[in-house]
C-alpha cells in the first residue's frame, strides 16, 4: 500500500510544476510581445523627430550660407561698379586699393582681396604684403569654366604666415575691367564652417557645404588635414526625399542625412546624424523597459522556483539523508591526508583509506568503537617494518601531546622512513578530529633548498654564505673559551690553463677530486668550503689555547694538504699534477670579522702567487699596508696617464768605435709631488693591473713621435729606439695591429723602432709570440730579446723568432773578469748569435775592464753607465751634437736590419 502511494505523490508535485512552468512562459511570451511593439514604435517616433530637427537644421544652415555668399558677391559687384564708373586705368589706383581695404573690413569674414587681371596677375589688394596666389590647378580650372558668378575654391592650404589654417578663396569675374578680370577673396575655412553651423546644437552632427559632384568645401567639423576632399556625389533619392538613412557624408556611419541646394554656384548643404546619436534616448527607455520586464520575469520566475523549491525539498531530504552517509565516505576515501575521528573516549569512530595506508599495521584493528590505546600499541613488525619499544612509547607520547595542544601540529617519522604531520582539532560532543599529512616531499624540498642555498651544487662543499657564518660563530666561540684557529685559503695554479686546454668538464673533474682530499686531509670538525672557481677555504677550530702552537698545528696541515693536492690526478683519459697556493690566518686572538679573516688569508694567498705559486704563507698586517700602497699608487698611475706626468728618458747605445746607433726608451714618472719617481716603484704595479697596456702604448707612441722629428735631421735620421713591451702588453689581442698604426701614423721607416722582449714573455705562449713577432716584423719592426741568458728558452724555439739582436743581461756583464762562469755565459750568448746571424749588444756596462772584455769577446755594441745614464731627451740631444752619429753607408731597406 505504501509503496503503491508512493508514485500518485511524485506525479502530483510534477504536475502542479509543469502547470506553473506553462503559465509562466505564456506569461514572459505575451510580455515580450508587448515590449517589441511598444519599443518599434517609439524607435519610428524618435527617426521621425530626428528627421525633423535635422531638416530644419539644413534649411537654416542653407540661408545662412546663402546669406555670407551673397554679401561676398555684393562686395565683389561693387568693386565691378566702381570700375564701370571710372576709368578703369584711374580706378586701379589707390582708390580701388582702399575700396579692397574697406570690402575687408565690413565683412569680418574675408581676411584679404584683391582684383587680379585675366592672367591672374594681381593689380591692387587691401594687404601691402605678398600676393594672393591661387593654387595653378585650381586657377586653371576656373579659367576653363569661365564662371559668370561667385565661385568658391575648395579648403587649401594657408600662406606661410599663417601656417596650419585652411583658407577658401572666392572669385567673382568682373565686366567692366577692359580684357577681363576677377575679384578674389580669401577667408579662413574654420570661419565659414561657424556660419554653416550657426544653430546647430546636435551631438555628432556632421555639416558639409559641397558642390554636386562632391568636392567638399566646408565642413563642421573639419575633415581632411589639408589636401581637397571629394565625397561620394549626392545620390537624386536624397535632392528628392530631404532626408535618408544613408552612410554620413564625413565618418560614412550609419546616419539620417538632409541636404539642400543653394540658390546660386550649385552647392549643397547637407547634414548628418548618425543613427547613434538619434537612438540613444531610445536605447535607454529600451534598456529600461527590458530591465523592468527582466525584474518582473525574475520575480515571477522566482515565485514559482519558490514554490517548487519547497517541493523538491521535501522529495530530496530523504534522498539526501540516504546519499550522505555515501558521500561522506567518498570524501574521506578521497582525501589525501589520513583521517581519524575520535568520540569523547577516545574511541574509534571513523577512518579513511589513507590513514589505514599510512598505518598499515593499524588496519586489522580498524573497527568503531576501538580505543586509539589499541591502536598505539599495535606492533608494525606484522608489515615487515622494524618499530623498537622506545619508538612505539615515543609514538603514544606522541599522541598524548597532540590531544593536548589542540590545533598544534605535531610531526613523527614512521618506520618507513616517511615524515607525517599530524594536527588535532576538537570535533562535536567532545570528539576529536585527526588529520595526517605527509610531509615527506616537503621536508627533500626544504632540505634541497637548503642544500642550493648554502652548499656548492658541484663539490658538496659549503658556499660562501654558509662559511662566513660558521666561520662568525667559531670566533664569537674562539673569543668566549680561549683557543685559537686557523683560517687557510687555498687557489689552484694554472687552473685557468686547464680548462681552456681540456676543457670545463676536465676542470669540473679536478675541482671534486681537489674537494675529495680536502675534506680527507682535515677533521670531521672543521669546514672545507668552495668560495668559486678554484678558490677553496678550510676552516680549523680549536687548534690550540697558544697562538704559536696554532700557527705550528696550521703549518702542518697546511702542508700536509700540499702534499696531498700535489698528488696526480686521473681526468678521464688525462693524468693531470696540479699545484697550490695557502694563504693562513689565525683567528681567536683578537675580534675580527668573518670577511676580515677572509680578506686576510686571501691576502696571504697572493703572496704566494706572487712567489710563484705552490706554497704557504701566513697574513702578515704589513702585506695589507702594502696591498693598500699598491692600491693607491694603482690609482696614481692612473691619474698621471690622464695628466701627463709621464716622460721618457733615453740611454745612448753606441759601437766599438764609440759612434750612437740609437736608444733605449725608459719610462719616468714626473710626480708634481714626489719628483721624478724611481721606475722600480711603479713599473711592477703598473704590470699586475691593466695600466700597463694604455701606459705601453704611449710610450711606443712617444718614441715613435720622437723618431719622426728626428726624421727632419739628415744626422739623426738613421738612429734606432729600443721600447721595452710587458707581457701583459704583449699579450693584448690588438697589439700587433696598434703598433703598425702607431708607425704609419708617425711616417717613419718602421726598422727604427726596435721592441724589446724578454725570453719569460716568449715562451709563456711561443706559437702566438711567433704570429704576433712574423706580423709585425713583415712590416719592418725590429726585434730584440731583453735579458737574454736568464730565462730558460729553447734553442729550437730561438731559430724560429724573427729576431734582430740579442741582448746580454746585466746580470752577467757585472760580474764578467770575476766570475769565471759569466764570462762563459757571455761568450756562449755572442758566438751563438753570431752563427744565427744576429746582432748582440750588453747592456748594464760599467767600466773600461768590462767593456774591453766584451769587445775581446766579440760583442761589438754597448750600453750602460760608462757612456751614459738615461737622460731627458733635451740632455740626450746635447749629447749627440758632441759624439759621433754612425750613419749607414747605404739606406736600409724598411725589412733590413739596422742596430
Amino acid at each position: 500500500m505504501t509503496q503503491g502511494t508512493q508514485p500518485m505523490a511524485a506525479a502530483g508535485p510534477s504536475g502542479l510544476r509543469h502547470t506553473a512552468g506553462l503559465v509562466l512562459t505564456l506569461l514572459l511570451l505575451t510580455l515580450a510581445g508587448a515590449m517589441v511593439w511598444l519599443l518599434g514604435s517609439m524607435r519610428t517616433t524618435a527617426q521621425e523627430e530626428a528627421s525633423l530637427r535635422l531638416v530644419r537644421f539644413v534649411l537654416s544652415a542653407e540661408a545662412a550660407v546663402s546669406r555670407s555668399l551673397e554679401s561676398f558677391d555684393t562686395l565683389a559687384l561693387g568693386v565691378d561698379e566702381l570700375l564701370g564708373a571710372r576709368n578703369p586705368a584711374m580706378a586701379l589706383q589707390p582708390q580701388l586699393q582702399e575700396m579692397l581695404r574697406t570690402m575687408v573690413r565690413q565683412n569680418s569674414l574675408v581676411q584679404a582681396a584683391s582684383v587680379l587681371d585675366a592672367e591672374g596677375r594681381e593689380l591692387a589688394s587691401s594687404e601691402n604684403g605678398p600676393a594672393l596666389v591661387l593654387p595653378p590647378a585650381w586657377w586653371a580650372q576656373l579659367r576653363a569654366q569661365s564662371p559668370s558668378s561667385l565661385s568658391m575654391s575648395p579648403p587649401l592650404a594657408a600662406p606661410a604666415a599663417q601656417a596650419g589654417e585652411r583658407m577658401l578663396y572666392l572669385v567673382r569675374p568682373l565686366r567692366q575691367l577692359g580684357q577681363g578680370g576677377y575679384v578674389l577673396m580669401q577667408l579662413p575655412a574654420a570661419g565659414m564652417g561657424l556660419v554653416l553651423a550657426q544653430g546647430g546644437g546636435l551631438d555628432g552632427l556632421e555639416i558639409t557645404l559641397e558642390d554636386s559632384a562632391g568636392a567638399l568645401l566646408v565642413s563642421m567639423p573639419q575633415f581632411g588635414e589639408g589636401s581637397p576632399v571629394r565625397l561620394s556625389p549626392l545620390s537624386a533619392q536624397l535632392g528628392q526625399r530631404g532626408v535618408v538613412q544613408a552612410p554620413s557624408r564625413l565618418s560614412r556611419v550609419p546616419a539620417l542625412v538632409a541636404a539642400h541646394p543653394l540658390p546660386k554656384g550649385n552647392l549643397w548643404v547637407t547634414a548628418s546624424l548618425p543613427v547613434s546619436v538619434v537612438l540613444a534616448e531610445w536605447r535607454i527607455a529600451a534598456w529600461s523597459l527590458g530591465l523592468a520586464a527582466l525584474v518582473f520575469g525574475v520575480l515571477l520566475s522566482a515565485l514559482l522556483w519558490a514554490g517548487r523549491s519547497y517541493m523538491d525539498r521535501l522529495h530530496s531530504a530523504r534522498r539526501q539523508a540516504q546519499r550522505s552517509e555515501q558521500w561522506l565516505d567518498q570524501a574521506l576515501d578521497s582525501m589525501v591526508s589520513g583521517f581519524l575521528l575520535l568520540d569523547s573516549e577516545q574511541r574509534v569512530l571513523r577512518w579513511n583509506h589513507c590513514y589505514a595506508e599510512m598505518f598499515p599495521w593499524h588496519a586489522p584493528l580498524l573497527e568503531p568503537g576501538r580505543p586509539l590505546r589499541d591502536l598505539l600499541e599495535a606492533c608494525p613488525s606484522s608489515c615487515g617494518l622494524a618499530m623498537s619499544r622506545d619508538q612505539l612509547e615515543e609514538a603514544k607520547d606522541l599522541h598524548g601531546q597532540l590531544l593536548e595542544l589542540s590545533g598544534k601540529p605535531v610531526e613523527q617519522q614512521l618506520p618507513s622512513g616517511r615524515f607525517v604531520q599530524m594536527t588535532a582539532r576538537p570535533a562535536a560532543e567532545g570528539g576529536t578530529v585527526i588529520t595526517y599529512n605527509d610531509v615527506t616531499d616537503i621536508r627533500l624540498a626544504t632540505a634541497e633548498i637548503e642544500s642550493l642555498a648554502f652548499y656548492d651544487p658541484l663539490t658538496s662543499l659549503p658556499n660562501r654564505r654558509l662559511l662566513l657564518d660558521r666561520l662568525a660563530q667559531a670566533t664569537v666561540l674562539a673569543a668566549r673559551e680561549g683557543w685559537t684557529g686557523a683560517l687557510l685559503f687555498l687557489d689552484l695554479d694554472q687552473f685557468k690553463m686547464l680548462n681552456d686546454t681540456l676543457g670545463h668538464e676536465v676542470g669540473d673533474q679536478l675541482l671534486q677530486q681537489v674537494a675529495q682530499r680536502l675534506r680527507s686531509a682535515v677533521r670531521s670538525s672543521d669546514t672545507v668550503a668552495r668560495l668559486g672557481g678554484d678558490e677553496f677555504v678550510v676552516m680549523l677550530c680549536e687548534l690550540s689555547h697558544e697562538s704559536s702552537e696554532a700557527a705550528t698545528l696550521a703549518q702542518r696541515i697546511g702542508e700536509k694538504i700540499l702534499t696531498r693536492l700535489n698528488q696526480p690526478y686521473v681526468l678521464g683519459a688525462h693524468l693531470h699534477r696540479s699545484a697550490c697556493s695557502i694563504g693562513a690566518t689565525l683567528f681567536g686572538r683578537l675580534p675580527q670579522s668573518a670577511a676580515e679573516l677572509l680578506k686576510q688569508a686571501d691576502i696571504a694567498m697572493y703572496q704566494i702567487k706572487a712567489r710563484n705559486g705552490s706554497g704557504l704563507c701566513f697574513f702578515d698586517p704589513q702585506m695589507q699596508v702594502e696591498i693598500h700602497q699598491r692600491v693607491r699608487m694603482e690609482g696614481d698611475l692612473r691619474q698621471a696617464l690622464v695628466q701627463s706626468q709621464f716622460e721618457l728618458h733615453y740611454q745612448p747605445q753606441f759601437t766599438l768605435a764609440g759612434e750612437v746607433i740609437g736608444a733605449e726608451a725608459l719610462l719616468r714618472w714626473r710626480h708634481p709631488d714626489r719628483g721624478l719617481v724611481p721606475p722600480g716603484m711603479f713599473i711592477a704595479v703598473a704590470e699586475e693591473s691593466e695600466i700597463i697596456v694604455p701606459l705601453g702604448l704611449w710610450v711606443i707612441r712617444t718614441a715613435c713621435e720622437q723618431l719622426a722629428a728626428w726624421q727632419k735631421d739628415g744626422r739623426l735620421r738613421h738612429l734606432q729606439v729600443a721600447v721595452n713591451v710587458s707581457a701583459r702588453q704583449f699579450r693584448h689581442q690588438d697589439f700587433a695591429v696598434q703598433v703598425i698604426e702607431l708607425v704609419a701614423a708617425a711616417g717613419i721607416p718602421p726598422h727604427l723602432l726596435k721592441l724589446e722582449l724578454t725570453e719569460s714573455l716568449v715562451i709563456e705562449n711561443v706559437q702566438d709570440s711567433i704570429a704576433k713577432m712574423k706580423q709585425l716584423r713583415s712590416h719592418g719592426v725590429c726585434f730584440s730579446m731583453d735579458d737574454f741568458g736568464t730565462g730558460h728558452s729553447s734553442l729550437t724555439y730561438l731559430t724560429q723568432l724573427p729576431l734582430n739582436q740579442l741582448k746580454i743581461d746585466q746580470s752577467f756583464v757585472r760580474h764578467l773578469g770575476m766570475r769565471h762562469t759569466d764570462d762563459v755565459i757571455v761568450q756562449t750568448i755572442i758566438g751563438m748569435a753570431r752563427n744565427l746571424h744576429l746582432d748582440v749588444i750588453a747592456e748594464g756596462v760599467e767600466t773600461l775592464e768590462q767593456r774591453a772584455l766584451l769587445s775581446h769577446y766579440g760583442c761589438e755594441y754597448f750600453q750602460g753607465y760608462l757612456f751614459s745614464p738615461p737622460v731627458p731627451i733635451r740632455t740626450f740631444e746635447q749629447l749627440l751634437a758632441k759624439v759621433p752619429v754612425r750613419i749607414p753607408v747605404a739606406e736600409a731597406s724598411s725589412g733590413a736590419t739596422t742596430p
